[in-house]
């Protein structure tokens, strides 16, 4: 499929979006628990985009039946719900930098279910990038190489929650490949995350830990609505949007302007360091994305 220039621009925009999250969620963290903040940014999501979607497209999409439907609360549940609230809790026990540098397992994860499930080709480009995303991935998690320059992991789970958060963010991908071909962008996005707030509810309502009292409180319920609106209304429709446009495997290969962002942000305002370990990680990821974007743009000429 020819990449074009509202696809790319549209795809550019989403990553971005997604880049600046983890810096959002780590000032969020200040006054709400993780699962808290996975329900408020998603419910200002829901009020936003059900009202934009209208009520025949979304009763249209509500009517598949079969492995669309199935597809559907796969995208609401364990390609939303799951990587969102696992991304939280992994920022609140790492950092936003790690955070921005592991996401790029997804767009491998993307690459490999892509040819598992749509029938995408998996190249010799796409196996070595899956090879170098996981690579740096290591490197990040474990701050070096596992039993030769390092024993333990400073921040061992969050990481791996981070890890296992951009491997799920890849079944959003997937599952909406097919019905985007036939539904709009707002459509499916509003339906999904509609699909994801009831879980959401019950998790935030038995999550174990401390409001914030007074500014902090109010200050982390606007980050939260801000990554609602910003993140979880526009960024998943501008993504749907770009996947309509593209084949997933092509889409992925943006997601490496998400830890550029991210890391950004991070050093710029968190005053978070990365060390070498994790820029050299995140090189890799960067090399193995890379493969995938001279790919599609050989594939376009």
């Amino acid at each position: 499929m020819r990449l074009e220039r509202t696809g790319f621009a549209l795809a550019v925009l989403a990553n971005l979006l997604g880049g600046a999250t983890y810096f959002a969620t780590k000032k969020a963290l200040e006054g709400l628990p993780a699962v808290s903040i996975s329900f408020v940014r998603t419910a200002i999501a829901v009020a936003i985009l059900v009202p934009l979607a209208g009520r025949a497209p979304i009763r249209a999409l509500l009517a598949e039946t079969g492995r669309a439907r199935a597809a559907l609360w796969a995208m609401g549940i364990a390609g939303y719900a799951l990587p969102l609230t696992l991304g939280n809790l992994g920022v609140e026990r790492s950092t936003a930098t790690s955070g921005a540098l592991l996401i790029g397992t997804e767009p491998l994860c993307v690459v490999l279910l892509a040819a598992l499930v749509l029938g995408e080709s998996l190249t010799r480009a796409r196996v070595v990038a899956i090879a170098l995303g996981f690579a740096g991935a290591t490197l990040i998690v474990s701050n070096g190489i596992p039993f030769v320059t390092v024993v333990e992991a400073p921040h061992l789970v969050g990481d791996l929650m981070l890890v296992a958060h951009g491997a799920a963010w890849s079944i959003w991908t997937i599952a909406g490949k097919r019905l985007l071909d036939r539904h709009s962008a707002t459509a499916v996005s509003a339906v999904a995350l509609a699909i994801s707030l009831p879980p959401l509810a019950v998790a935030s309502a038995v999550e174990p830990g401390v409001l914030g009292a007074g500014e902090a409180l109010w200050t982390s319920l606007a980050w939260a609505v801000g990554l609602g609106a910003c993140v979880s209304a526009l960024g998943t429709v501008v993504w749907n949007a770009a996947l309509r446009r593209m084949d997933a495997s092509q889409l992925a290969a943006f997601i490496f302007l998400q830890p550029v962002m991210g890391v950004v942000l991070g050093f710029a305002l968190l005053s978070e360091r990365p060390t070498g370990w994790a820029l050299a990680g995140g090189g890799l990821v960067f090399v193995g994305v890379f493969a995938l974007s001279s790919e599609g743009r050989r594939q376009a000429a």
